[in-house]
Parts: C-alpha cells; structure tokens; sequence
C-alpha cells in the first residue's frame, strides 16, 4: 500500500528550482558529541523546501507547533518513518532531544533537536544517519491562514547512500513522498486544509574543500553496504546477528612476553591480568554440524595510569601463513586454533593474534559448561607477523562457574575499547567498526 501511495502521488508533485542560492550558509558548525554535518558527508549538498498554504485552521502557528512537539509520529507516515525518542523529556519535543527515525530496510536515522522556539524546531542529524545535516519544521501566520514549513539542507552520509540519493534516486523519491505527506498531516492536525499542493523546491551544490578522497570510496562503500546488511539481521535476530548464544566464563590472562620487543604491554609485559570470556558459535548452527567458533575476551590492560579495558575477538581460523587470514568451521571447541583474522599495527608491523586451545572439548555450548564444570581450559597465546611464525607471549586459562547470557547479553566492541599499542589496521578494520557501532546502537535501542 505504501508503495503504491508513493507511485501513485510522486508523479504528480510540481518541482522546481529555489529562486535563491542554496543557503548553505544558515547550516551553523555544530559541535556536540556525534553530530553529523555537512562536511561529515559525501557527495552534493541539497536544499529542500516543502511548503504548504493551509487555509480554515483552527490553531496559529505555536499552538499549531506545540501540537506537533507533542508527537510527531501524528504527522508522519509511520509505514515509511517513525520518531522514536531515545533521549529527553518524557513527553513533549524539547532542546537537546534524541530521535532515532526507523525507516524501511537497514536503515537507522538518529537525530538531536539543536534549535527550538514557539514557531519552529529543528533535528541535526547524527552518526550513522543516511544524511549529513539539518532539517527544519516551522510554522508562519498570514493573513490568508498557515504557512508550513519543512526544509532541509543535507548531503548523504555515506557512500551507499550517495549512490542510492543522487544516482539512483530512490531515496529521493522515497523522501519526497514522506515530506509532502508530512505537510499534508500537518494540515489536517491543524484543523484546516490545504490551498493546493505541497510546492517542492530544489536546489543543489557542492561541497568545497571536500576532505574525502576517491582512494577511500571502495572501504566507504563496504562499510556502509555491510553496516546496512548486519542491522537488517540485527532487527530480525533480536539485536544479534551473528554467534546469538553463547557462555560466558572467567578469564585468566598470564603474560610472559616475546623474544622481541613489540612496543606493547599485551606483548611486552610479564604480568597477570583477570577478565572474562565469551564462547559462541557464529551462524548457531546445532552440534554436530561446523561452524565459525568465536572467542571474545576483555580484560584490564595495566599502565602508567588506571587500568584500560581492552576487548580481543578471535575465530576459529587456520594457523598457516595463508590460512590464518581465513575463517575456519570447527565441530568442537579444542583442540583447535582462534585467530583474530584481521591485522593489527603494532608500531611499523602488521601482526595477528590468536590462541591454541590444547584441551579436548567437544562441540555444543552445553557440552562447553560441563567441561568447564570438569576443570580450567587453558590456552596459549601467540602472537605473529601476517606471513611470520607464531610465537607464545602468555597463556589464557577459562574457569567457570559457565553462564549463559541470553537475559542479559555481553557485548564486545573492539574499535571502543582498543588493546594500548595495537591499532586496527586495514580496511576491512574500518568496515567492522562501522558495522559493530550500527549494530550496537540497534541493540541498545531495541533495550
């Protein structure tokens, strides 16, 4: 239904060119934690104005407004955006407000109000929206009635959906139907009509001094692809879409250090640190069948300071000089080999880290508990330059009592907490950031 709407009213909407320039030069340098503006996204800019006349209103424009900022889910055409709010008041639309606007597919919109009067309000767009910028909604009184406002200066967020906006154009269709609707409702909550159709009007620009660059576009255009493809799983998975069960254990890391010095407490330190571990399968496939095994550990990172949280994730990988770099189906826990399969840089060197379980343990997270039950799991840590050998630099030993986390779920996200010294490294370092820090925000808002 929705999308017929869409085909059906599009078609006949009038667009035309604003007569002005792009008024760029209204959209302020915001500064606040994760705001996404212009010159955080890709692409030419837009300026887009949607007006409606509305005539026998039985409200002014504040009234009309304090209406709105009361639920704008009552404007919105809720089968293509719904305002979730996610922080501030309880009720009314308010300064400094949070929304995360749901919209179709593995799309995921969080926005601020960074400007608000009696009249008008305005949402900047935050990391991880589809769009870079801000958008205003206001109201006007005259002589004849209402004028209502919605206008947006924006670029797309990233790569994806550049192409999907400005080359393809289904975003900007699907955003012209949403809008114009928009007024439309506004209209009705206004207890008036509208005088004609909504007018669209254009207009389109670039973005000087653009700091991205072409080299850039293959890891942009992955990571936003995979970030869109693992919060569709995410949505239908219940938060978690991949290695959904798991247990979770105590952790022993005894470091001992290398015959190098790598310029990195984890590699370099003689020291015993306690944390925790996670063991999962990947896909959830049921014993006896293979899958990818996951190791997740965290632990407290001693140094010159309060210690660090420091987050390490390992798969089941091979071991060689050539396998190492690709994941690898397990049918039991251990004996076997959990690498971290992308490289870090430690200083001018790329190198991996993994861990040798040496303990017989059978497949199935219930087979896991009871061997845990029976005794610690030791394993040894090694460490490796990408084409280099292996070589131990302490041991991890897992002890119980075992702990299923499906109440409760523990995430890890490595790019938040970093090992000191080990810098991701590489791009497909960056497309997993992307991808953990989209999927963790439709957890923690799913919570």
């Amino acid at each position: 239904m929705a999308l017929w709407r869409w085909l059906r009213t599009s078609r006949g909407i009038s667009r035309e060119r604003l007569p002005a320039a792009s008024g760029l030069d209204q959209i302020p340098d915001r500064e606040g934690d994760r705001v996404q503006g212009l010159r955080q996204g890709v692409g030419p800019a837009y300026q887009r104005r949607y007006t409606a006349r509305i005539v026998g209103s039985s409200l002014d424009a504040p009234r009309l407004m304090e209406r709105l900022r009361a639920d704008v889910n009552a404007a919105s055409p809720v089968e293509f955006a719904v305002f979730d709010k996610t922080s501030g008041h309880a009720t009314h639309l308010d300064l400094g407000d949070e929304y995360d606007v749901h919209m179709p597919g593995p799309w995921d919109c969080p926005v601020r109000v960074v400007e608000r009067t009696p009249v008008s309000f305005r949402f900047a767009t935050l990391q991880g929206h589809v769009e870079a910028g801000e958008i205003e909604f206001r109201a006007k009184d005259t002589e004849d009635g209402l004028l209502f406002t919605v206008e947006s200066w924006t670029r797309s967020g990233d790569r994806l959906a550049d192409v999907l906006y400005d080359r393809l154009r289904m975003a900007k269709e699907m955003q012209l139907h949403m809008w114009t609707h928009f007024c439309g409702r506004v209209a009705e909550m206004s207890g008036g009509r509208m005088a004609g159709d909504v007018e669209v009007r254009t207009e389109r620009a670039e973005i000087t001094g653009d700091g991205r660059v072409n080299a850039r576009y293959p890891t942009e255009l992955a990571a936003a692809a995979s970030a869109r493809t693992f919060t569709a799983l995410a949505r239908l998975r219940g938060g978690r879409p991949l290695h959904p069960r798991g247990v979770v254990l105590d952790a022993t890391l005894r470091l001992s250090g290398t015959s190098h010095f790598w310029g990195v407490p984890l590699l370099d330190d003689t020291v015993e640190v306690r944390g925790l571990a996670r063991l999962s399968r990947s896909v959830g496939m049921p014993p006896p069948l293979p899958d990818i095994l996951g190791l997740a550990l965290r632990w407290q990172q001693p140094g010159d300071g309060a210690p660090t949280t420091a987050e390490l994730l390992l798969a089941t990988t091979g071991h060689g000089r050539l396998s190492r770099h690709l994941l690898r189906p397990a049918v039991r826990w251990g004996p076997g080999f959990y690498g971290s399969l992308l490289p870090y840089a430690a200083g001018d060197r790329h190198v991996l880290v993994g861990a040798v379980a040496r303990r017989a343990v059978p497949s199935g997270l219930g087979a896991l508990a009871r061997a845990i039950g029976e005794g610690p799991v030791p394993m040894d840590l090694v460490v490796a330059t990408e084409l280099g050998p292996w070589e131990r630099f302490g041991e991890l030993v897992l002890t119980g009592p075992a702990r299923r986390d499906d109440q409760a779920p523990v995430r890890f996200n490595p790019a938040r907490h970093p090992i000191p010294g080990l810098r991701p490294a590489g791009p497909l370092q960056q497309v997993r950031r992307r991808t953990y820090d989209a999927v963790q925000r439709i957890d923690r808002h799913a919570g």
